[in-house]
């Protein structure tokens, strides 16, 4: 579920001004580099092939990227069991990694030159809130829970080489944020039924609001 959860996050912020390398749930993968194996950070959605092509570096720090944005899993766990719905918190932590001196321009000097408090702010206020429903989830709500220690520990899990690792450093940024998730499946409310909609009595119960095609609450 968490890689559902990871996308609609994703959908939220991806049109950020700041956002230009951004991928939803991401694993761990090992590849054999020169003799040599190394893990990189990889979305769920790239094949064996796309890595043989190369793409198993696609989320590392390049200086041609205003910024990376990724999804690392934490878990779901299930909550409680209320009337049609059984409630989840999902946990994913958001990495991101900022070309500062891309974004800003002229506007960033060796004095001056941060914008990670900006970009926390603006995905903060992008994440979902109650009620939005994305299908098969209702009751969207994401928040940001914590803000992790800035340390090169947020990357410890991947393989950077001497080059990559200059870019953790000033003009370039990073941070990392805790996101809990918690969202519901809606159950049915009689024995016989095809899907939560089309019970004639649990509708009105499983959904507070009709909803358009982007998941957004048209009526309530």
């Amino acid at each position: 579920m968490n890689q559902a959860i990871a996308n609609i996050l994703k959908g939220r912020i991806e049109d950020l001004d700041f956002v230009d390398k951004i991928a939803g749930l991401v694993s761990t993968q090992y590849m054999t580099i020169d003799g040599v194996e190394k893990a990189y950070p990889v979305a769920c959605c790239v094949t064996a092939d796309d890595c043989k092509e190369g793409d198993y570096n696609d989320l590392t720090p390049n200086s041609q990227y205003k910024s990376v944005i990724y999804f690392e899993d934490g878990g779901v766990s299930f909550d409680r069991y209320e009337g049609h719905y059984k409630y989840y918190t999902s946990r994913l932590r958001l990495v991101a990694w900022l070309n500062v001196k891309m974004i800003l321009g002229d506007e960033c000097d060796a004095s001056q030159c941060t914008y990670s408090s900006h970009a926390i702010a603006d995905i903060i206020r992008h994440l979902p809130e109650f009620p939005y429903n994305f299908a098969p989830f209702v009751r969207v709500y994401a928040e940001v829970v914590n803000q992790v220690v800035r340390s090169n520990s947020i990357f410890s899990a991947y393989t950077y080489n001497e080059k990559q690792v200059q870019y953790l450093m000033s003009p370039f940024d990073y941070f990392a944020l805790d996101i809990n998730t918690t969202f519901a499946l809606c159950l049915p409310g009689t024995e016989v039924y095809t899907s939560c909609d089309e019970t004639e009595d649990s509708t009105a119960d499983c959904i507070d609001g009709l909803t358009d095609d982007s998941g957004d609450v048209i009526l309530s």
